[in-house]
């Protein structure tokens, strides 16, 4: 022990003590700069998403100030309320002053924000950012508990490594003879500043209610820019992209499905039949990760709003079944408040061998059919794309599984259902049942066509 004692007051733990008090040091510093503007009225955010990559990273803390609505210029980074959902802020770039407000757009998207934001709702204007800063912010909401835990033994570390050092009070006189000083007492006070100092900066953490960036509209990275996952949970991938329709089917009960799309409650769901509510969704990360159930005979979601004849939409839905009956997995219909459709098309079915067909009707049926079966048990994502430009593309679990050329769906007025709707013979390898039998969760229906890269983002925060 003595031995241990004596090389605490030698070079090396001195040279180590003092490297971990710097570190410590620093990190205060920058906690500090953070945290110290919001006593003059200023914002910290963290950001919680990728949106604004390269110039901004999840996990990065940013201080915004105060500005004037005249004072806004095209280019500045902006924390604003959230237009789509209220509660929230988004942390994105002013590209256009407009007559109906602010149009907004995150660097690492292609397309700006769909909804324009009142100058009322600006928060600020992005001053400077601390890289990384805020990760453990970040880990906190997603419910990473592993980086978390790591980093708080980082900290723990660093403050052993800083009160390693153990200088030598001992003084002599001129005479020899030892000189008396308080010896035990300066190690004490040291101990006590650094650690109030860890204390500060663990408690100085950028709150997670300042967390903005989040991807909206189409976003579909810049071949340069961003290529880590933007999205951390199922529902941050399905409204990460301005859905209109997006239900995440995490209800305890029905009737109502709720819609977190951007069109808000007008866009609600009707559950009805045989329903189970809760069970085991897809592994979704923190939250979102229930489903509900369909009996196969009668269990079906319906939207009672009309729209007139969508020809470009994304249709998406996580699915699970063991079912050798097949069945309408989500389609459009022209039946009125749930009922059977007369005229209906722009419909995903599962086969009675598990195969997924995706087919649209102009004159004739028109369809692409995915090569593997998904009649498993598993977990699936499942996404049809369309447009006049685009034609019919099915992914499956966020790869491109088959595609055809279509120019047109058929014209009508129609509904969005999921779970069930009129099947005839006529379509392919038509299933025995035109009710779907299985679990089902993160309902999405867009106005545009997901990119390949987003829907393999989407997918990728099942892994």
């Amino acid at each position: 022990m003595t031995g241990f004692t004596s090389w605490r007051r030698g070079w090396t733990a001195f040279v180590v003590s003092v490297v971990a008090r710097s570190v410590l040091g620093l990190l205060l510093l920058l906690m500090t700069a953070a945290t110290v503007p919001a006593l003059a009225g200023w914002e910290t955010s963290v950001v919680m998403s990728g949106s604004m990559a390269p110039a901004l990273q999840a996990g990065d803390v940013v201080v915004v100030r105060p500005v004037d609505a005249e004072d806004l210029a095209v280019g500045t980074i902006l924390l604003v309320d959230d237009p789509d959902a209220p509660g929230m802020l988004r942390l994105h770039r002013l590209e256009q002053v407009e007559a109906g407000g602010l149009r907004l757009r995150g660097d690492a998207n292609a397309e700006a924000d769909v909804a324009l934001v009142a100058p009322s709702a600006v928060h600020g204007a992005g001053v400077w950012s601390a890289p990384r800063l805020g990760l453990p912010a970040l880990w906190l909401a997603e419910g990473r508990t592993v980086p978390l835990a790591l980093t708080g033994a980082g900290l723990a570390a660093l403050l052993a490594l800083a009160l390693l050092h153990r200088p030598d009070d001992d003084r002599r006189g001129t005479d020899g003879t030892r000189a008396v000083a308080p010896a035990r007492r300066r190690p004490g006070r040291r101990a006590l500043a650094v650690g109030t100092a860890a204390v500060a900066l663990a408690a100085g953490l950028p709150p997670i209610t300042g967390a903005g960036a989040v991807f909206s509209a189409s976003t579909a990275n810049h071949a340069n820019s961003f290529a880590a996952a933007p999205y951390f949970t199922c529902t941050s991938a399905g409204a990460g992209v301005d859905a209109p329709g997006y239900l995440p089917l995490q209800e305890t009960a029905g009737p109502t499905a709720t819609n977190v799309g951007t069109a808000g409650w007008y866009a609600n769901a009707t559950y009805a039949g045989g329903i189970t509510y809760r069970v085991n969704g897809p592994t979704c990360g923190a939250g979102g990760d229930k489903a509900v159930r369909l009996d196969g005979s009668s269990g079906r979601l319906y939207t009672t709003v009309a729209l007139d004849n969508p020809q470009t939409f994304t249709a998406q839905l996580w699915f699970s079944t063991s079912t050798n009956r097949g069945g309408k997995l989500v389609g459009f219909g022209n039946g009125a408040n749930g009922a059977a459709s007369g005229q209906y098309d722009r419909h995903v079915y599962m086969r009675n061998d598990g195969r997924l067909t995706f087919g649209v009707y102009n004159g004739t049926p028109t369809t692409v059919t995915s090569p593997a079966a998904y009649n498993n048990g598993a977990w699936h994502l499942v996404t049809a794309t369309f447009s006049p430009s685009t034609g019919m593309r099915l992914y499956v679990n966020g790869a491109l599984v088959g595609s055809a050329a279509a120019t047109s769906a058929e014209p009508y007025t129609g509904y969005w259902r999921v779970g069930y709707d009129s099947l005839a013979t006529s379509w392919p390898s038509a299933p025995t049942s035109p009710f779907f039998g299985g679990s089902v969760a993160h309902v999405m229906i867009t106005q545009n066509v997901l990119s390949a890269a987003q829907i393999a983002q989407q997918y990728a925060v099942s892994r």
